[in-house]
């Protein structure tokens, strides 16, 4: 049963997101509650992330963890750092209870 720290996903979700905005914010610079897209389009403060970055996001944490990201996932509702890093745990117990 693998088990993962949430500090360290936390660490990896922070890094891919900076390289992600091209290294325009540092890794510690990326609260963990700042929503990652604007979903509501009213210009409220987020990341801005579009629905390729949550593609490329999906298939980095696929591949760091092991883990299979459902295809019908609509990332926009994780929408915070948070949010992944819960999402990635659950999956990843879940996974391995059904393996």
């Amino acid at each position: 049963m693998r088990t993962f720290a949430d500090g360290q996903i936390r660490t990896f979700l922070k890094e891919e997101l900076a390289q992600l905005k091209e290294d325009m914010l540092a890794p510690h610079d990326i609260p963990d509650d700042l929503p990652l897209f604007d979903v509501n389009q009213d210009g409220s403060e987020n990341l801005g992330l579009d629905s390729l970055d949550a593609l490329e996001l999906a298939c980095a944490v696929e591949e760091r963890y092991g883990v299979q990201m459902p295809r019908d996932l609509d990332f926009k509702e994780l929408a915070t750092v948070n949010d992944i890093v819960a999402f990635v745990v659950r999956l990843a117990e879940q996974q391995d209870g059904a393996g």
